[in-house]
């Protein structure tokens, strides 16, 4: 009884599991002193990690929040950059085979 309850419940984790897919997004890169990586993470911070970074869909939404930079920001020679991400996609938005996750 105990094996047939842990194989249902590792079939349904498995099912619900999603797959790892490479997805682009941009952020805007920027010149600061003293950091050799510097991104945006808002209108007016910026942060030397990508992790940290403000990530958009698609490049006119980049584009959109460079034009609200404050000055101090702005200064900093900001450039849109897209990067490639895997990110989790659910079975039910799943078009692709990839890695388990």
């Amino acid at each position: 009884m105990r094996v047939a309850l842990l194989s249902l419940l590792l079939a349904t984790a498995l099912a619900q599991a999603g797959v790892l897919v490479n997805s682009t997004v941009w952020v805007v890169a920027l010149k600061c002193s003293g950091y050799q990586q510097c991104y945006a993470s808002s209108n007016g911070s910026y942060t030397g990690n990508l992790n940290g970074a403000r990530r958009f869909d698609d490049a006119a939404s980049a584009e959109r929040f460079i034009s609200s930079f404050t000055s101090s920001i702005r200064d900093k020679s900001p450039q849109i950059q897209s990067i490639v991400e895997q990110v989790c996609v659910q079975p039910a938005d799943n078009r692709t085979n990839g890695k388990p996750c």
